[in-house]
């Protein structure tokens, strides 16, 4: 009897120590935001020629996505909008239009990226202020 305890308690350290390692082998990290680019540099208001901008971003991760999300916001004082991007395997893309930014100035579009996992790891890219909202001016 003496033996068949001592090897029982033995069989549940290991089964313990295996479900412990199970756990920590999951995934720990956020989605990896990468190779994220603009159609466009300039975005105007309404009847000009350029009037929206697509953003898109590879986005992978070990675990399925759950969602990813652009924020956007004119200047560097407002507070952001998010923008829910469409994905297409990898590929995550967001248009903004220049309608969209009405009413909140004219200047750099300061935007990010944002992606959670079914884990609920979250990651968020650098910021980027390359494109600029102008206003129409007809000829």
């Amino acid at each position: 009897m003496k033996g068949f305890v001592g090897t029982t308690t033995v069989l549940l350290g290991i089964a313990l120590i295996l479900s412990a390692c199970a756990v920590i082998r999951g995934d720990h990290t956020g989605p990896v935001i990468s190779d994220i680019s603009t159609s466009d540099k300039v975005v105007v208001i309404s009847d000009c020629p350029s009037t929206a901008v697509t953003i898109t971003a590879k986005i992978m991760d070990e675990s399925n996505i759950t969602s990813v999300f652009l924020w956007v916001r004119v200047g560097t004082d407002g507070p952001f909008t998010s923008i829910r991007m469409d994905r297409q395997n990898d590929i995550s893309t967001a248009k903004v239009a220049g309608s969209d930014l009405q009413g909140h100035g004219y200047g750099a579009i300061d935007f990010y990226i944002t992606a959670e996992d079914e884990e609920g790891n979250k990651s968020e890219s650098l910021h980027d202020d390359s494109i600029q909202f102008l206003p129409c001016v007809n000829n």
